[in-house]
């Protein structure tokens, strides 16, 4: 077995384990009270819910995304960092298809410090999103 072979099975690993951490804290709130546990944090103090769904999105983009340019309008972290030291961030962009209409969307990624050093407002960027979705997208590089 191959290094990528290892690394797609780890994160194929990682979002089934993800997936059903999700099903098993929907069932718990379903099952709780009005205000039970559904929605609440998981290991680290990060919704389980979704980082799920995160992950579902961040590898469905991976398989079958397509990569555009764009531009980074606006930053704002969304959460404190998180066991891995990686923080929500929300960032508005303007992404230009080729042979499409440039739209706007609001990337939500979690990223590291040393991932956020040198991204700014205004700074052009590649962007993968979803072809079903196009709104769904992440930042693959900058």
């Amino acid at each position: 077995m191959g290094m990528f072979d290892k690394i797609k099975g780890a994160n194929q690993q990682a979002a089934d384990a993800m997936a059903n951490a999700a099903a098993m804290q929907q069932a718990a709130g379903a099952a709780a009270p009005a205000g039970g546990m559904a929605g609440m944090p998981g290991m680290g103090g990060q919704d389980m819910a979704k980082m799920a769904a995160y992950s579902q999105k961040v590898n469905k983009i991976g398989q079958v995304g397509v990569e555009a340019p764009g531009v980074i309008h606006s930053i704002r972290a969304v959460g404190t960092p998180d066991v891995s030291g990686a923080t929500w961030h929300e960032f508005d962009v303007s992404i230009r298809p080729e042979g499409a209409d440039p739209f706007q969307t609001t990337i939500e990624q979690s990223m590291l410090p040393f991932q956020m050093e040198g991204l700014s407002e205004g700074q052009a960027i590649v962007a993968k999103y979803d072809p079903d979705i196009p709104t769904e997208a992440i930042i693959s590089s900058w």
